[in-house]
């Protein structure tokens, strides 16, 4: 049966994937930055190595991402107390607004749409993914030791 979770959920992401790049066509987020910017909201200013641990990528990944967020103006370094070489990235105000433009942009065009769940369903269904996502990230953890 996981076999089938994880082939939808793969069918899942590219669908949500090519979902919100036509729903944001001519933004200037690509999906990649976005990540990046979820992140900085949910969680608040985090230096690049820290983010690159919580996104579970490489810090050149993040570097690249924030370089790019920085370029924009969505987010700005911001000094560092527990470390002086790696400077707290934050969501700038316009970097704020752009994310939650965007989510709200989702939210009310998911609000129109039917996929024929309860929210009962939903709620399991989160949690089942949760549940995988923490397995197999321990299991990721354990192998790379």
């Amino acid at each position: 049966m996981p076999e089938t979770l994880f082939a939808e959920t793969r069918r899942l992401f590219q669908v949500l994937k090519d979902w919100t790049d036509t729903l944001h066509f001519g933004a200037d987020v690509t999906p990649s930055t976005r990540a990046q910017l979820e992140l900085l909201l949910r969680e608040g200013a985090t230096s690049v190595p820290d983010a690159a641990r919580a996104r579970s990528v490489s810090r050149q990944l993040v570097q690249q991402q924030v370089d790019v967020l920085l370029e924009g103006k969505l987010v700005q370094r911001e000094p560092n107390p527990a470390h002086k070489r790696s400077p707290l990235i934050a969501l700038t105000d316009r970097g704020r607004a752009v994310i939650q433009d965007m989510r709200a942009e989702e939210l009310h065009a998911l609000s129109r749409l039917q996929a024929g769940t309860s929210d009962s369903a939903m709620r399991d269904a989160a949690q089942v993914l949760a549940a995988w996502a923490e397995v197999l990230s321990n299991d990721t953890q354990r192998r790379k030791q």
